[in-house]
């Protein structure tokens, strides 16, 4: 457990910085230090001024927003590599969402002024950043428009987002996948078994899913089934 909470294990390691050379990681690395977390703490709330860039090194963060009846919405769940926080390196407003630990974990904090400086020096570094954010904010776009469309159809857009090699992996739980696309985790299991008995997909287990027919799938995005 002591090497993994070296900030040097949790940088060398993070696809923002892959492409950097060895003093430019270096560098990273001296403006870092770690955080250990247990599962249910909270790396932020709503209402925080952030000050770092955090990169996830092991375990699950929840990132979600509440509205103002106290329903939560998830934005996303954050795993090994990924990071949050980025919008303090180019503001100081208050954060307007929550980051919870679904487990527990360890993240890297990289301090925002210092990387910011670090950015100005090395346009491969602001690229990737950049880079990384452009891929977020596609993600973002894809969920709102995911809204648009019937239960069904987000659950399918979801699962075609999370397919790797015909195989689906949930890295959280039904009811925080639900969440993150607006359904309720009971309509989220009956939409699920629905696709296996079209025999579009074929349950594995409770966290594991075969795609059948991947034609099929994306025939749902643009059908009216509910």
């Amino acid at each position: 457990m002591k090497k993994e909470l070296e900030p040097s294990s949790c940088i060398q390691k993070v696809p923002i910085f892959k492409n950097l050379s060895n003093e430019e990681l270096e560098e990273i690395i001296m403006i870092s230090s770690h955080k250990k977390l247990e599962k249910g703490a909270f790396i932020f709330n709503q209402g925080d001024t952030l000050n770092s860039l955090y990169v996830v090194h092991k375990g699950k963060i929840k990132i979600t927003r509440y509205s103002e009846d106290g329903k939560e919405q998830v934005i996303r769940i954050l795993g090994h590599g990924e990071f949050l926080g980025e919008l303090a390196l180019f503001n100081q407003e208050i954060t307007t969402t929550h980051a919870e630990a679904l487990e527990d974990a360890i993240v890297c904090l990289v301090d925002n002024k210092r990387l910011k400086d670090l950015m100005s020096k090395s346009p491969n570094l602001a690229l990737k950043m950049m880079h990384e954010l452009s891929n977020r904010l596609e993600k973002a776009e894809s969920m709102i428009e995911g809204n648009l469309y019937l239960a069904k159809q987000r659950l399918v857009k979801l699962l075609l987002t999370l397919e790797k090699d015909q195989i689906i992996r949930f890295q959280t739980t039904k009811a925080n996948l639900a969440s993150q696309i607006g359904i309720t985790p009971e309509t989220f299991s009956r939409k699920l078994k629905e696709l296996e008995q079209d025999e579009y997909i074929a349950l594995i287990n409770n966290k594991t899913i075969k795609i059948l027919d991947k034609k099929a799938l994306k025939q749902v995005i643009n059908s009216n089934q509910i």
